[in-house]
């Protein structure tokens, strides 16, 4: 079965020179071309089903990041784009790959597997098969897939989050903003900018520190009163 695509760019070159090369993969179908944000929304709200979307940044009346706000239901995005200052915000909106124009066959090919993938991933352990107990991440060019009970916490460095578990550290790019959607909220909190943890492997809350398998990590003054309320109301946790 193909893939339906949507592809979002104001400009016609670029728009119809993509679904030229989209028709190069049979497993993908050009089910529409929109050359602005408004259109592409009228095209998502039709019956027809959109897998994979195409979406400029820079187009008149809406851009494509605020248009991705407006989406409850987002097939899988890749941003299409000549600027490059955006990556980091299209990939806290949950994008799965971000091309800079002109768009090489070569690149444009790694963005599809990567959206073929994620797609497999989420039609085999997506919601349809009951509570999800782990998340996919992407390290090292593979997916690795996380239960959330193994995760110790999450830390966000520069423009990459490492996930801390009892077995090992993986490294992905991403932000916490973007992991964080990605977790149960009454599992994880938020301790500080740079931080995530579990709520189940928290040993011991210290000061301005929350303590997990004897690693100390911050609790700012920003996230201390919610994480109070949140967490240690009406639970044993030892505070000094």
């Amino acid at each position: 079965m193909k893939l339906n695509c949507l592809i979002v760019d104001d400009e016609p070159i670029a728009r119809n020179g993509l679904a030229a090369d989209v028709k190069e993969f049979d497993f993908l179908h050009v089910a529409g071309l929109a050359d602005d944000a408004f259109s592409a929304l009228q095209l998502l709200n039709r019956d027809q089903q959109v897998d994979i979307l195409f979406l400029d940044i820079d187009m008149p009346g809406l851009s494509g990041l605020d248009f991705l706000k407006l989406v409850r239901v987002k097939p899988v995005v890749i941003i299409t784009t000549a600027y490059p200052q955006y990556a980091i915000d299209g990939f806290e909106l949950g994008v799965v790959d971000y091309l800079l124009k002109p768009i090489s066959m070569e690149r444009l090919t790694s963005a599809v597997d990567k959206a073929r993938k994620w797609l497999s991933l989420t039609n085999t352990f997506g919601p349809h098969g009951g509570d999800i107990e782990f998340l996919y991440v992407k390290c090292n060019g593979s997916f690795e897939k996380i239960l959330f009970g193994d995760i110790l916490y999450v830390e966000a460095a520069n423009n990459y989050v490492y996930i801390h578990t009892a077995q090992k550290r993986f490294i992905t790019y991403n932000t916490l903003k973007g992991l964080k959607a990605q977790l149960p909220a009454n599992r994880f909190v938020k301790v500080h900018k740079s931080y995530i943890v579990s709520r189940n492997h928290i040993n011991q809350v210290k000061g301005n520190e929350v303590i997990i398998n004897d690693v100390r990590i911050p609790l700012s003054r920003n996230f201390k009163d919610s994480f109070q309320k949140e967490v240690i109301s009406g639970h044993s946790l030892r505070k000094d």
